[in-house]
């Protein structure tokens, strides 16, 4: 079981146009709706994937009941806090040439509604995986929330954090969490030098002690943890629709996990999952048969 927790939930709207142009009066020829923000992407992606997740986050308004909505339809439970700001949407816009991305910034959480989503965290069954996912609104009390994971990590869940920003760092060095995966740019961005991948990973593992999985686009993805460091690389076309890739990537890696495998097998995984997810428009979308024959194609050495 995936428990996630997602501050900063959407509705992800994909146009689908022969040409953007700017200035002018576009008419989609497809419009997709979907339950968005990293966090459900990866519960998404994870029951695709055949592990269950659900997801705890904040609800505001028509919109937040519309996303409620869509992803209970596609298998996912979600357990919402009604908070006092309309949930936010997100709009991508895809062309020949590529994607036009308008994000809308997540609206602020009050106290009283951050005590309310701890609670409610705290109440999801525990014994698998907790996930924070996502950006983390400013005025969130990062203590509180280092607090509430620790809460589940003493009922027995392992931690896996996937952020950005100054948080990232605290919850790195404060919560010690059993996984971290970012990308090559966040790490380079928390650590304060650009480096490769698998050097990336090493340093933020010796501030968190757990596993680490550096993700590097098209290059790759590195993952280390106490038995050994893995480099996995898939040689396949880039795919036209990278929006969910890396929250595909992480439920690739937690659901193989979850199973008892091993990181290596993880990284295979994963790597299949985000190339499936690109290769079709709507994050977290992907084909599992595809993801599957597209993992036996990754080619994972021992560094």
């Amino acid at each position: 079981m995936i428990t996630v927790l997602l501050l900063s939930p959407s509705l992800d709207v994909t146009y689908l146009v022969n040409e953007v142009a700017v200035g002018e009066i576009h008419r989609p020829h497809t419009v997709l709706r979907s339950p968005g923000g990293k966090g459900l992407n990866l519960a998404r992606a994870a029951h695709r994937l055949g592990v269950s997740a659900s997801v705890v986050m904040p609800s505001g308004g028509h919109i937040g009941a519309l996303v409620s909505e869509l992803a209970a339809a596609e298998g996912v439970a979600v357990t919402t806090v009604p908070v006092r700001q309309q949930t936010r949407s997100c709009v991508t816009a895809i062309d020949g040439l590529g994607l036009t991305e308008f994000y809308e910034p997540a609206p602020d959480l009050s106290a009283t509604e951050q005590s309310q989503l701890c609670a409610a965290l705290a109440a999801e069954p525990a014994g698998g995986w907790t996930a924070l996912s996502g950006s983390i609104p400013a005025a969130v009390d990062t203590q509180l929330l280092i607090g509430a994971l620790a809460a589940r990590a003493a009922q027995g869940d392992s931690i896996a954090i996937d952020t950005h920003g100054p948080v990232l760092g605290l919850l790195a060095s404060e919560l010690k969490p059993a996984l971290v995966k970012v990308n090559r740019h966040e790490a380079a961005e928390l650590l304060g030098a650009d480096a490769s991948a698998a050097s990336l990973a090493a340093q933020l593992r010796t501030i968190t002690g757990g596993t680490v999985i550096v993700t590097d686009g098209v290059a790759g993805s590195v993952g280390i943890d106490g038995t050994g460091t893995w480099s996995a690389r898939l040689d396949a076309p880039a795919g036209r629709y990278p929006v969910g890739s890396g929250d595909s990537y992480l439920a690739g890696i937690l659901a193989t996990l979850s199973r008892g495998g091993s990181l290596a097998a993880a990284l295979a995984i994963a790597s299949g999952a985000a190339s499936a997810n690109a290769a079709v428009a709507g994050a977290a979308t992907l084909d599992p048969a595809l993801a599957a024959h597209l993992a036996e194609r990754v080619v994972i050495n021992s560094a």
